[in-house]
C-alpha cells in the first residue's frame, strides 16, 4: 500500500468501478426517459404509422403557413383601403324647424367617410308637412350653402371622425 496518499490501488479501483456504475444508471435512465418521450409523441420521430417523413411534412406546412400570412397581410391592406369609403363620420342634430311644432321631429343628418366625402339630408316636419333635402359633401365641403342646423351637423360629423 503507498504511504505516500493513503490510497490503495484497490481503493482506486472500487472508486473507478463505483463511478462507472453510477454513470450506467444515469445513462440507462436517460434512455428510459428518451423512449418514454418518443412513445408519447411518434410524430416528431416519424415512427407514427400515418407519418413517414415529419420534419419535411413539417417544413411545407410551415411554407404553406408563410404563404397565407402574405395573402392575409394583402387582404388586410386592401380592405384598409376600401374601408376609407365607409361612413365612420356621423352626426345628428334634432330641432323644432317651425312654430307651433314641439318634439324636434325636424332633423339634420350627416354621414361621411374618413375623406370627408358623404352626405347630409335635412328632414323639416311641420304641422301638416314634411319636406327632405340632401346636400352633397365633397372633402368637408358641401356642394350649397347650408342652414344654421345642417351646419353644426356637418361640423360635429367632421370632428367626431378625428
Amino acid at each position: 500500500m503507498d504511504q505516500t496518499t493513503g490510497l490503495g490501488s484497490n481503493s482506486i479501483l472500487i472508486l473507478i468501478g463505483s463511478l462507472a456504475i453510477v454513470g450506467l444508471a444515469i445513462g440507462i435512465s436517460a434512455l428510459v426517459r428518451v423512449r418514454g418521450m418518443s412513445r408519447r409523441f411518434p410524430w416528431v420521430t416519424g415512427k407514427d404509422a400515418s407519418s413517414v417523413d415529419t420534419l419535411p411534412l413539417l417544413l411545407s406546412a410551415v411554407e404553406g403557413n408563410q404563404r397565407d400570412l402574405k395573402e392575409l397581410q394583402q387582404a388586410f391592406q386592401l380592405a384598409a383601403i376600401e374601408a376609407r369609403t365607409h361612413f365612420k363620420r356621423m352626426s345628428i342634430v334634432r330641432y323644432n324647424a317651425f312654430e307651433g311644432v314641439a318634439g324636434q321631429q325636424s332633423y339634420s343628418l350627416c354621414l361621411l367617410d374618413e375623406n370627408g366625402n358623404g352626405i347630409l339630408i335635412s328632414n323639416l316636419v311641420g304641422t301638416n308637412f314634411s319636406r327632405s333635402y340632401a346636400v352633397e359633401v365633397k372633402s368637408g365641403e358641401p356642394t350649397r350653402p347650408l342652414g344654421e342646423e345642417e351646419k353644426e351637423a356637418l361640423a360635429t360629423a367632421i370632428k367626431n371622425g378625428n
